[in-house]
């Protein structure tokens, strides 16, 4: 597996923000998404079970970069992870779909369709463990209220999530998050490893 990062620390957003983690980031995207917060160029080739032994504590969130670009070192390692009772997350953009075998060993799946991407917003509504995440902000691969409005009608709300772009602390487009998420009634992330400086 090509791993950019594994650390614990702190889940910084989305629905189970506030929680301890094992995050393991893996390297490469399909994607080139302008303010991309991983280190795409440097990464280490492990195998899922060196990966394994990293694991501290029992969740682990995986991420990238892309994970489902690795589908099939991806699946082993969370086949690997469930035989030791770890709680597995995945962050995916949703262009790729995950095998239903591999779905159901997941506890948690956070989709963040990034706009203009080749994304199938049926496919993952339609899952239970999956919740979407919207980033919006002047990015060309955020969204806007608009946009957004138009979509949440097909939306299972009590899984939507609205989170502000934005690399700085002062999180300065998170009040127009707060007030579209309440507006849509769905739910608000905020990102609390970028206002407190922790990763």
């Amino acid at each position: 597996m090509r791993i950019a990062e594994i650390f614990y620390s702190l889940q910084g957003e989305g629905p189970a923000m506030g929680r301890p983690a094992t995050f393991i980031r893996l390297a490469g995207c399909n994607l080139a998404c302008q303010g991309c917060d991983t280190h795409l160029k440097s990464w280490e080739e492990h195998s899922p079970r060196w990966v394994q032994d990293k694991i501290r504590g029992k969740r682990v969130v995986i991420s990238g970069g892309e994970p489902t670009q690795q589908m099939s070192e991806l699946s082993e390692l969370i086949a690997l992870l469930r035989k030791d009772g770890i709680e597995i997350h995945i962050e995916t953009n949703g262009t790729t779909i995950i095998p239903d075998e591999t779905l159901k060993m997941l506890s948690l799946v956070v989709v963040s369709p990034k706009r203009g991407s080749d994304f199938n917003l049926d496919y993952w509504t339609a899952k239970e463990k999956v919740h979407l995440k919207f980033v919006i902000g002047n990015a060309s691969w955020c969204w806007s209220s608009l946009q957004l409005e138009r979509i949440m009608q097909s939306l299972p709300r009590e899984r939507v999530w609205i989170m502000a772009f934005g690399t700085d602390p002062e999180m300065i487009s998170a009040r127009d998050a707060w007030d579209l998420a309440l507006r849509l009634g769905v739910n608000y992330s905020d990102r609390l490893h970028i206002r407190l400086r922790r990763r």
